[in-house]
C-alpha cells in the first residue's frame, strides 16, 4: 500500500508538473504572439512616420527649387538691365570723348593762324555778325570764363528746379565751389593774355611802318610785321588752348557724364540762338529792340 500510494503520488506530481509546463508554454506563446503584434504595429507606425517625413522633405525641396529658379530669373533680368545701362553709359562716354576731340581739333588746328591774313579772320571773322562778336567774342571765340559761367548758371537753375535734398544740396555746393575756383584761375590767365594782346596792338599802332613818319625799307618793314605776327600767333594759340582747357575741365572734372551731355546740347543751342539773333539784327533797320516780358507775366 505504501508503494502504491507513493507511486500514485509521484504520478500526480508528474501530472501537475506537465500541466504547469503546458500552462507556462501557453503563456510564453501568447506573450510571443502579442510581442509580434506589438513589433508589427511599431514598424507600421515608424514606416508611416518615415513616409510622412520624406513627403515633407520632398515638398520643401520643390519649394526651395522654385524659389531658387525665380531668384535666378530675377537676377538675370537685373543683370540684363545693368548691361544695357553700362552699354548706354559707354556709348555716352564715347560720344562725349568724340565731341571733345572735335573741339580740340577746332581750337588747336583749324583756328590757329598760319598766314598773316588768317589773323584778321580769327580775331574778326567775317561770318560772325557784329552783335555776336560784341557779346561773346574773345580772341576769336568764347571767353573761357564765360563757358564756366554758363555752366554755373545752368547748374544753379537745375538745382533750384529739382527737389531739394541733403545730398543734392551738398553736391551743388561742391560744384559751385569748384566752379568758382576754376573761374578765378581762368580769369587770371585771361588777364595775362589780354595784357599781351594790348601790348601787341599798341606796338602795331605806334611802331609799325604804316604812318608816313615810320616808313622803312621793304625788308625792315616786313621783318617788323612778321615779328608782331608771331606774337599774335602765340597769343591766339594760348587762348585757344585755354578755351579747350576750360571746356575739358567742365566735361571731365566738374560734370557727370549725363550732365556733360546735357551741357553740350545746351551749349550748342545757346551758340545757335545767339548767332540767329545777331544775324536777324544785322538785316534789321532802325534801332535795336529787345522783347522784354512784363514783370509778373508768365
Amino acid at each position: 500500500m505504501k508503494g502504491i500510494s507513493s507511486q500514485s503520488s509521484m504520478n500526480y506530481s508528474n501530472e501537475d508538473d506537465y500541466e504547469l509546463q503546458e500552462e507556462n508554454e501557453g503563456l510564453l506563446r501568447r506573450d510571443i504572439g502579442e510581442g509580434d503584434y506589438a513589433i508589427d504595429d511599431s514598424a507600421e507606425k515608424f514606416q508611416c512616420m518615415s513616409l510622412h517625413k520624406r513627403d515633407t522633405t520632398k515638398r520643401g525641396e520643390e519649394l526651395s527649387f522654385q524659389k531658387n529658379g525665380l531668384w535666378r530669373q530675377e537676377q538675370k533680368g537685373r543683370v540684363a538691365r545693368l548691361e544695357n545701362w553700362l552699354k548706354v553709359r559707354w556709348e555716352l562716354e564715347e560720344i562725349i570723348e568724340e565731341q571733345l576731340n572735335r573741339f580740340h581739333a577746332h581750337y588747336n588746328l583749324d583756328m590757329v593762324p598760319t598766314r598773316l591774313k588768317d589773323v584778321a579772320q580769327i580775331l574778326m571773322p567775317s561770318w560772325t555778325p557784329p552783335d555776336e562778336l560784341a557779346s561773346i567774342a574773345w580772341i576769336g571765340d568764347w571767353r573761357p570764363s564765360a563757358i564756366l559761367e554758363l555752366v554755373r548758371g545752368l547748374s544753379l537753375s537745375s538745382s533750384s528746379s529739382s527737389a531739394s535734398s541733403s545730398s543734392s544740396s551738398s553736391n551743388s555746393i561742391g560744384t559751385e565751389q569748384l566752379l568758382s575756383q576754376l573761374i578765378y584761375e581762368i580769369r587770371i590767365e585771361e588777364a595775362i593774355l589780354d595784357e599781351e594782346m594790348a601790348e601787341i596792338q599798341s606796338t602795331c599802332i605806334l611802331y609799325l611802318p604804316f604812318a608816313p613818319t615810320n616808313i622803312q625799307s621793304g625788308g625792315a618793314a616786313l621783318a617788323c610785321v612778321q615779328s608782331e605776327f608771331k606774337k599774335i600767333e602765340r597769343v591766339i594759340t594760348r587762348a585757344q588752348r585755354l578755351r579747350f582747357k576750360a571746356l575739358e575741365l567742365v566735361l571731365k572734372k566738374v560734370l557727370s557724364e549725363t550732365d556733360a551731355a546735357e551741357f553740350l546740347v545746351a551749349f550748342e543751342g545757346i551758340q545757335d540762338a545767339i548767332h540767329q539773333f545777331a544775324t536777324n539784327q544785322r538785316f534789321q533797320k532802325g534801332p535795336v529792340t529787345l522783347p522784354v516780358k512784363a514783370l509778373g507775366s508768365s
